[in-house]
């Protein structure tokens, strides 16, 4: 089997809600901007992958020029020696994770199995915990969690993006008030890196992230994620070491050396990779191993698009160390179909909470080529 061509194009989808995310204050986001690649073969078979959300124009141009000329003619079941193309184009241009997605999914299509399946099959269904992306107040969160428990959630992300350090642990109380023992609760501070925004973002020292995460023990917080800078390994050791609540980390670190520097210095009991932004999905499945190997739990960022979604479950359904995978959701503004638009059938969480492999081969799913097409911009 050979590559034939290698198509990129840039789809930006209206939301038909405005988000403000939490982790930008004072955005207002009104569409889905992504690459989306196909991957064409002489046996008629086409991969697909999709970039993630914060990465457009620049993976369009990356994928023309640093990866399509190295790629052409080549086998795509040789995806060992195409990651490494893969990194040398990342150096010059940005993360095209995208392609090697494209490459799995060929893969996995050749052999007539879901990925999760050819790479060992752990689970075929996982606790899913709900992960919603507007700020809000304790009143507001309370209202929220009511809907995640009425769909069947056993988990919820918060996220943490006040000035004090009183008006975050405020929301978590009220969510652990009013869900009880019913769900865990993941906390997020998105203190790794700080996005340009139009409004200023807490920054959180390494004195308010220790105590912070002791006021969280006290409210059964399942994990803390993201309390420092993406490099302070120092301190994201420290914090590891000198609290019981588990320090939870990794989606915009990459590509596997460095999840081995977190690893070697003792940052973090959770590591978060994600297969759009970190490595390619077999690299992710090595880091998860290098995680179990060190007695640490694995479970991958996922906050982006329908092809990430699955790119990712295909991953943490295939080792032993993922107890949760991230679901984005808002019920407010992020729906499931505004989610996961671009693929025909969405994957929806089931009444006990979980979210199930889909069963088609490669990635498992496949593209809405009418919205695509409608979207597209070139």
């Amino acid at each position: 089997m050979k590559i034939t061509d290698i198509q990129a194009s840039l789809v930006e989808i209206p939301l038909a809600k405005e988000q403000r995310f939490a982790w930008v204050p004072g955005s207002v986001v009104k569409s889905v901007k992504f690459t989306l690649v196909k991957v064409f073969t002489d046996a008629g078979i086409t991969g697909i992958g999709a970039s993630h959300v914060c990465f457009g124009e620049e993976v369009l141009y990356s994928v023309h020029n640093l990866v399509k000329p190295y790629l052409l003619g080549k086998d795509p079941l040789a995806t060992e020696r195409h990651i490494e193309t893969l990194y040398s184009a990342n150096y010059f241009g940005t993360r095209l994770w995208l392609v090697d997605q494209a490459l799995w999914d060929i893969v996995g299509k050749a052999a007539g199995q879901p990925l999760y399946k050819l790479w060992g099959g752990f689970q075929d269904k996982i606790l899913a915990y709900g992960a919603p992306s507007e700020p809000r107040a304790p009143k507001e969160h309370r209202e929220v969690v009511q809907h995640y428990l009425e769909k069947g959630y056993k988990a919820i992300k918060l996220r943490l993006h006040n000035e004090s350090p009183k008006e975050d642990l405020a929301i978590v109380e009220a969510v652990r008030d009013e869900v009880g023992d019913r769900m865990e609760i993941m906390v997020d501070a998105n203190q790794a890196l700080l996005l340009n925004s139009p409004k200023p973002h807490p920054v959180w020292s390494y004195e308010r992230a220790l105590m912070m995460a002791r006021e969280l023990e006290k409210l059964n917080v399942y994990y803390l994620e993201e309390p420092l800078y993406i490099y302070n390994f120092k301190g994201i050791a420290r914090l590891t070491q000198e609290t019981d609540i588990y320090i939870a980390g990794g989606e915009w670190n990459g590509p596997i050396h460095e999840f081995k520097w977190l690893l070697d210095q003792g940052c973090y009991d959770i590591l978060q990779p994600d297969a759009m932004q970190s490595d390619g999905m077999f690299r992710m499945r090595q880091i998860a191993h290098m995680a179990y190997l060190d007695n640490k739990l694995f479970i991958p960022h996922t906050w982006g698009n329908g092809l990430g979604l699955v790119a990712n479950l295909q991953v943490a359904l295939s080792v032993p160390n993922c107890p949760f995978f991230e679901y984005p959701y808002d019920p407010e503004t992020f729906g499931v179909e505004m989610n996961q638009a671009m693929i025909q059938e969405p994957l929806r969480v089931d009444a006990e909470g979980y979210l199930h492999a889909p069963q088609g081969p490669g990635l498992g799913v496949e593209l809405n080529e009418d919205l695509i097409r409608r979207y597209t911009l070139r």
